[in-house]
């Protein structure tokens, strides 16, 4: 019997939502898959907040600067995140004795993360055992006399005593608002407009609509960043998961992105999904991936009515092309946004080969600069804009910040940063430039509040994107950082899936059926989102390597029992199996083992889809008769191989043909012979009847001549049949 087909129900559930499987590990197609550690290189130039152990957090009660040589009120906010309990204690609260002035002073200030042993004591309080996932907020008023008037910034700084020991401690940099320079430094900032990372290259309906709602992550990302002094990278992902779905999208989404139209910053476009693009350097691609259409997408119905202004149409009744789909304002189209810490020698080639001429970088992937020096560099004769150092790890901070007293804190280091700044070299004429994390958008409000305080400064100035990409540039080397080995191997096997994928893909009449949402998922599997994950990534490949895998073998040579060849010419009926929803054009060929059997050429055929087909395949006896053994394989049709090759046996008896045919031959003579002499005994008979002794003595002698004739002797029977005298000694002469 035929082996038992696959069921097509996984490759149904797969094309329909464009990312399916249940498998946990990548098997066959290229190798298992292997976990990777992240990006290699230096940590980001920012640090998250710490999940758990004690935080201890100090701050100006209001704002984010004071005025020294006057009262000032600060908190202290203590969070027990750990696993036991804290023990009634003792906090300490200083500030820096003499003021800060210089970079040098202020990294001094803050390197300890507690009391700095140059601090001065200024209040000491008991406080309370504070139990796991506690938070506690003392308050305290600095007098007059705590702060010199004249200095940049001031320095506070608290500790936390228990049990004899210190727990945890913060230290952090106020601006004064009476020591301000009117020759400040512009100020531009980059903000991503992203979603988490997911293993879809189309952000499904559903989630569209809690994004969109009135406290969606859409929702919020861009109420804190419309209108105000940022740019924003966008991923084309979101606008176009919106529109490709006309009439039927959420209407929250349509609101949305109607809203996100009549944003008046600078918008650039980042990579579809957000791709890591130095990983595609890196594992060999020659330029950034691009989808490759969205036509599998749009359904006619749902173009019926004219779109909204941000649609992707607005006539009614015409579906819309992929370059409606993408199409949006952008100011510019020229950058390109890597993770942080991963570019390495050679990718900034890569980039401007897609287009992207001009690259964001993070801190540390780059050289430090002179003071003073604007984020415009010239990076291995390519353009860039590096992100500031000392901006960078507050900006961040401020962004991701939980409580009112870690943003004011980090809000408050970033401003004191400017201030202090300025006075080392960094003037009108200088652009900065700070960005904000791939994960801002989890605590957007914290974005908005930072935009506030940074447009509020005293010590810096707006500045646009364009700014700081236009200012003139300084020479910078370039730090190489390439990502993690194991990493680059896993891209690696994801583009030889694709690839396979392609190959596989002439089958079809339209190959971006298979091929157009096998890159969007490729892309969404390479968003820079998935740096933060590591392990979830490495499962999320394994599945969608399985379901490329499932794709490539949907198409196979259905295996069978031996068939009998008994004719010189005749067809040998070989069965294929189609699991793709679609039909598929194949080419059958088969190869004897030897010249029993002689083949013709293969044959074309097409097999609806998700169905069977027997294809007749005309073969013609060769030399001899025996068995043979049968190769079948099938191919698209431009030659590629289709799952594996099926040995079927055969057994050829084609001389049976002749053989049968001279048997009948002989057969035909005989039943003839015999009638001829029933028909001439019948005549005789008849005139001995009638009289006529000689016919009658004649009949006799036939008669009993007739049992010793040779029955295969046809001649010989009618001989004696048909003689008119037989003459034998006994018989008397007729007179």
């Amino acid at each position: 019997m035929p082996a038992e087909s696959t069921t097509p129900r996984r490759l149904r559930r797969l094309l329909a939502n464009l990312s399916a499987g249940t498998a946990t590990a990548a098997l066959g197609l290229a190798g298992a898959v292997a976990p990777f550690g992240g990006p290699t290189g230096p940590a980001p130039a920012f640090a998250a907040e710490p999940d758990g152990g004690v935080r201890v957090s100090v701050a100006p009660a209001d704002g984010t600067a004071v005025t020294a040589g006057a009262p000032v009120d600060v908190v202290v906010e203590i969070v027990n995140g750990g696993e036991t309990a804290v023990e009634a204690g003792t906090l300490s609260l200083g500030i820096a004795a003499s003021g800060l002035d210089d970079e040098d002073g202020l990294d001094d200030w803050t390197s300890d993360g507690g009391l700095p042993p140059s601090a001065r004591t200024v209040f000491e309080r008991d406080t309370a055992a504070l139990p796991v996932g506690s938070v506690t907020t003392l308050r305290f008023t600095l007098p007059a006399s705590a702060t010199d008037a004249t200095d940049p910034a001031i320095g506070l700084a608290a500790s936390l005593e228990s049990g004899g020991a210190d727990v945890a401690g913060a230290a952090t940099a106020v601006a004064n608002t009476l020591v301000a320079d009117d020759d400040r430094p512009g100020f531009a900032l980059a903000y991503p407009l992203t979603v988490p990372a997911d293993e879809g290259g189309l952000i499904p309906a559903e989630r569209l609509e809690s994004w969109t709602g009135p406290t969606g992550l859409l929702t919020r990302q861009l109420e804190a960043v419309s209108g105000k002094d940022v740019a924003v990278g966008l991923d084309l992902r979101i606008p176009l998961s919106i529109r490709v779905l006309g009439s039927s999208a959420p209407e929250s989404a349509v609101a949305w992105l109607e809203a996100l139209a009549l944003m008046p910053n600078e918008v650039f476009p980042l990579a579809y999904a957000d791709a890591d693009l130095a990983a595609q350097s890196q594992a060999g691609l020659d330029a950034p991936l691009e989808p490759l259409g969205f036509a599998d997408l749009v359904d006619p119905a749902d173009f019926a009515e004219a779109q909204g202004t941000a649609g992707a149409t607005t006539v009614p009744g015409q579906a819309p092309t992929d370059e409606e789909l993408l199409a949006w304002d952008f100011t510019r189209t020229d950058l390109a946004w890597p993770a942080d810490g991963t570019v390495a020698s050679g990718d900034l080639d890569h980039f401007a080969a897609g287009g992207l001429t001009t690259a964001i970088l993070a801190p540390g992937n780059v050289e430090p600069a002179r003071a003073g020096a604007n984020a415009a560099a010239t990076i291995e004769g390519r353009g860039g804009v590096v992100a500031d150092p000392r901006l960078q790890t507050p900006l961040r901070l401020a962004a991701a910040a939980q409580t009112d007293a870690t943003w004011r804190s980090a809000a408050s280091r970033l401003v004191a940063e400017l201030a202090i700044g300025s006075g080392a070299g960094a003037g009108a004429s200088t652009v900065l430039l700070g960005t904000f994390a791939r994960s801002a958008g989890a605590e957007a409000e914290r974005i908005a509040d930072t935009l506030d305080a940074l447009a509020g400064s005293r010590w810096s100035r707006t500045a646009t994107l364009a700014e700081a990409v236009g200012a003139p540039p300084a020479s910078r080397e370039l730090v190489s950082l390439p990502e993690d080995d194991q990493r680059i191997e896993n891209v690696q096997r994801l583009l030889g899936a694709e690839a396979a994928v392609e190959e596989f893909s002439d089958v079809l009449d339209d190959p971006a059926l298979l091929t157009a949402p096998t890159r969007r998922d490729l892309l969404g599997l390479l968003a820079v989102g998935w740096l933060d994950l590591p392990t979830e990534w490495t499962d999320a490949i394994g599945r969608w390597l399985i379901d490329q895998r499932a794709i490539t073998d949907s198409v196979v040579v259905v295996p069978t029992s031996s068939v009998l060849v008994v004719a010189s010419e005749t067809g040998i009926p070989i069965t294929v199996e189609n699991d793709l929803p679609y039909p598929v054009n194949v080419v059958l060929t088969v190869d004897p083992s030897n010249g029993r059997l002689l083949v013709e050429e293969p044959v074309e055929a097409t097999v609806e889809g998700e169905s069977r087909r027997t294809i007749q395949v005309p073969v013609a006896a060769g030399v001899g008769s025996g068995e043979v053994d049968l190769e079948v394989s099938i191919a698209s049709p431009d030659g590629t191989p289709l799952g594996s090759i099926v040995e079927i046996p055969a057994n050829v008896h084609a001389d049976w043909e002749g053989v049968g045919a001279t048997i009948l031959a002989v057969l035909a003579v005989l039943v003839f012979g015999a009638g001829i002499v029933r028909t001439v005994l019948r005549r005789r008979r008849g005139r001995a009847d009638a009289g006529d002794p000689t016919d009658a003595t004649d009949a006799a002698d036939a008669a009993d001549a007739t049992p010793e004739t040779d029955a295969t002797d046809s001649t010989d029977i009618t001989d004696a049949a048909s003689s008119p005298t037989t003459t034998r000694p006994e018989d008397p002469p007729h007179g």
